[in-house]
């Protein structure tokens, strides 16, 4: 018992030798000159006190970024705000000045072995948003389309988000036509790259395009249009009232062309789903910041209405649209692409 207890003292002697050691310097001046090397003096410092002089050390906090004065980067702060505070961010530092693509048609300019042709295959467009692919036209051999002259276009089923031209886009064309006889052959496959320097600031906001792919069997025109200070606009269509039989367009006051939203006689277009919303084939499309966008429906007996919406960064527009026997009612979501 007693060695038990004298080897318990040593240990605490020694731990007490230790503080004394790493005592702070007011301490430790007092500790000085001790004939027992400090330790009633620590003590007696350490009743003072109230509790022992070393305090368990607190760990760190981290280092935060600091951002520039009066400019928070959104890429610092994204992750503690929502998407409407991160827009907010993102144009506090950037502004809108996001460039954007709008894809338009994409036609068999000319075809070697002549019209008319059963196409199925692919186009798919890669931007600096995300290396992933967006399928533009997808369609197998059973579900091909048939193409009759040079005038027409490919139907396209996307993008499903906004095309971000902050760097260089690539189109992947994979098409192939389909024979009976033979067997099936490729009509076209390569890339096109749209480089985002190569056009400058447009007086519309629209910059009209065209680049073509001669390929060994045909050539291919893809025709889009740059959009300077582009809104993504996601565009949803509800079916409140009849059944709607005809199409659904989009276009703005400066882009004149009519981009395909939902086409009735389409295979591909389903009527409605079980909330009662149309299966659109371009849900998505990019709008000058200082334009107006306009839906319109035009009914199979040539009924038509139409529609206008304002951008406006982060807001969600509603309006209803009334063509015919039919009632619909098209919600509008604006966001901001960054890159």
């Amino acid at each position: 018992m007693h060695d038990r207890g004298r080897a318990s003292g040593g240990g605490g002697e020694a731990e007490e030798r230790r503080a004394s050691l790493c005592a702070p310097p007011y301490a430790r001046g007092q500790l000085q000159g001790s004939g027992d090397g400090g330790l009633c003096s620590l003590r007696r410092l350490r009743s003072q006190a109230g509790g022992p002089l070393l305090q368990p050390m607190q760990p760190r906090r981290p280092l935060q970024p600091r951002p520039r004065r009066g400019v928070t980067h959104w890429s610092d702060e994204a992750y503690r705000f929502p998407l409407q505070k991160r827009e907010r961010l993102w144009l506090a530092v950037y502004g809108c000045k996001l460039t954007a693509v709008n894809f338009l048609s994409v036609k068999i300019a000319s075809s070697d072995v002549g019209f008319p042709i059963h196409v199925y295959g692919t186009i798919i467009v890669r931007d600096s948003i995300d290396v992933r692919f967006v399928y533009h036209f997808r369609r197998d051999s059973n579900n091909c389309q048939l193409i009759n002259s040079e005038a027409e276009s490919l139907i396209l089923t996307g993008p499903k988000r906004g095309l971000a031209l902050c760097g260089d886009m690539y189109v992947e064309t994979d098409l192939k036509m389909k024979d009976d006889l033979i067997q099936d052959r490729e009509l076209s496959k390569g890339v096109i790259s749209i480089r985002s320097a190569s056009t400058g600031p447009s007086v519309t906001g629209y910059t009209f395009q065209t680049k073509s792919l001669a390929t060994r069997l045909s050539t291919v025109d893809v025709s889009y249009t740059v959009v300077d200070r582009a809104l993504e606009g996601t565009i949803a269509v509800e079916v409140l009232q009849g059944g709607f039989h005809g199409k659904i367009a989009a276009y703005t006051a400066d882009m004149k062309y009519m981009l395909v939203l939902y086409d009735s006689e389409e295979a591909d277009a389903m009527t409605v789903d079980d909330y009662g919303l149309l299966e659109l084939l371009r849900p998505v499309v990019s709008v000058y910041v200082k334009d107006l966008l306009m839906i319109a429906a035009v009914t199979s007996d040539g009924k038509s209405e139409r529609i206008l919406f304002t951008p406006r960064i982060n807001t969600r527009d509603e309006c209803p649209l009334a063509v015919g026997a039919t009632k619909l009612h098209v919600k509008l979501s604006w966001s901001v692409m960054a890159p």
